[in-house]
């Protein structure tokens, strides 16, 4: 889990794309307030209330709400 706002995140996810961890079509779970990203996880927390999207969808959002 990463935590951080939406530059934070956007840094993080490009790290996991290079790292091979991710793709762009790959899903991941976000916990969003507003126009923020607070953080993602790959795996699906079943207490937590988070948000699926996949990670072009983050990244869209993300460049979108900066």
């Amino acid at each position: 889990m990463h935590n951080h706002k939406n530059y934070g995140v956007y840094k993080d996810l490009k790290q996991d794309m290079r790292d091979g961890r991710l793709m762009l079509h790959d899903k991941v779970w976000v916990d969003r307030y507003g126009n923020y990203i607070i953080h993602y996880t790959y795996r699906r927390e079943e207490s937590a209330d988070l948000e699926e999207m996949t990670v072009e969808e983050v990244l869209q959002f993300i460049s979108k709400n900066g």
